[in-house]
């Protein structure tokens, strides 16, 4: 007499929790010991294919694919399989080859049980014969991965828990589903799987599109280029120190081919911050390139040192623009005038970079700073916001 697989879709395992806070059960094959997530139709499937539960029952029926229209293919694009003959035919199950005398324990002239009735959707949830007409073993079949967008970057968690809802499919099922607000599709929740159908989800993908700074400025990337699909972290800026700097008169140096350079000595100063406190080191100097506009080109190069027992020596770099109306830049460059001209009057931006030797402040040397100055009379004033 044959058997019907399904009749130990359950009995032939043994259901456990993984540990007690776990939602979902888990299930072991008595037959071979394997053990996968609750899922009827992935236990009937791996009954399919396990070696121990088919010799222990040499009389189980293999379901194969159906000749119907509605089918679906198999790996190779067909729906058509094959009997115990080798031939094409039109009928829904296969016996187990052991049946068709294949092996050892076969029941020679059984019929298939279910014959070609069997609906569509149960032809779709089984595999093919597990042997060629020859008897040779047919090959493994794999489902095709679908590869995510490489130029997407990984979504964050609450990012992937946004994008679905939460539901039960039925009061009484112990697990959940989800459902993509996007798309509609629903699958079950599986943070993993939810993450990896966002980076495939076309509708998802959309959304996350227009919110792409890059994708919202006048100019834009053509859609299908890389760039167009990139969403980069967006820098922030931390005040990390000021610092003063005391100088001299400034010594003109004469129209050069890039315009009218001067030469502004460091005579000290100090600075302050997160990281440390300390004074700017005399010797430092700034030079300054004007052009007819009045716009300052700045590049300056200054030694700080900190004011530890055993204090660290640090090079600070300075190159930026002193910009703002001609009128402005006429009068900052009287140091009595420009005592009274308010900082937002004109835009001193600058970046800056740190170096050092010192092991306790190696960090600096991989830091970037842009900064916002001033100048009153013989001072410079900075302050650095660390770019994160």
């Amino acid at each position: 007499m044959t058997r019907q697989i399904e009749q130990d879709v359950h009995a032939a395992f043994v259901e456990f929790r993984v540990n007690e806070g776990s939602k979902c059960m888990s299930v072991q094959c008595i037959y071979c010991q394997q053990v996968r997530a609750k899922n009827t139709t992935r236990q009937r499937q791996h009954l399919y294919n396990c070696n121990a539960y088919l010799t222990a029952h040499p009389d189980v029926i293999i379901p194969t694919h159906g000749g119907d229209d509605d089918a679906p293919a198999d790996a190779y694009g067909e729906t058509t399989s094959l009997d115990g003959s080798g031939e094409h035919t039109s009928l829904g199950f296969a016996p187990n080859p052991r049946i068709n005398g294949a092996g050892p324990g076969s029941v020679p002239g059984s019929a298939n049980a279910m014959g070609p009735a069997a609906s569509p959707a149960a032809r779709g949830s089984v595999r093919p014969a597990l042997s060629n007409a020859d008897g040779t073993p047919a090959p493994k079949r794999y489902k095709t991965k679908q590869t995510p967008n490489p130029n997407t970057p990984e979504l964050p968690l609450r990012d992937v828990h946004a994008a679905f809802v939460e539901f039960k499919v039925k009061e009484d099922d112990k697990c959940l589903s989800a459902r993509c607000i996007h798309c509609n599709q629903v699958r079950a929740k599986n943070t993993s799987r939810q993450r990896e159908h966002l980076l495939n989800c076309a509708a998802y993908q959309a959304v996350i599109k227009d919110k792409i700074p890059a994708n919202n400025l006048r100019h834009q990337f053509d859609e299908d280029d890389i760039a167009a699909s990139l969403s980069l972290p967006t820098p922030t800026l931390d005040l990390d120190f000021r610092m003063s700097i005391r100088v001299k008169p400034k010594i003109n140096v004469g129209t050069g081919n890039f315009g009218r350079q001067s030469w502004i000595p460091c005579i000290g100063g100090q600075f302050a911050g997160k990281w440390g406190k300390g004074i700017v080191l005399p010797g430092g100097q700034d030079t300054q390139t004007t052009k007819t506009d009045m716009s300052t080109q700045i590049s300056a190069r200054y030694l700080i040192q900190t004011n530890q027992d055993n204090p660290a020596v640090i090079i600070c770099n300075i190159k930026g623009w002193w910009t703002g109306d001609k009128d402005i830049m006429d009068r900052l460059q009287d140091p009595v005038a420009a005592d009274n001209i308010q900082a937002h009057r004109y835009k001193f931006r600058v970046t800056m970079e740190l170096e050092t030797g010192d092991e306790r402040y190696a960090h600096l040397n991989t830091g970037v700073w842009v900064g916002s100055g001033c100048r009153r009379g013989a001072e410079i004033v900075y302050d650095a916001y660390r770019v994160n």
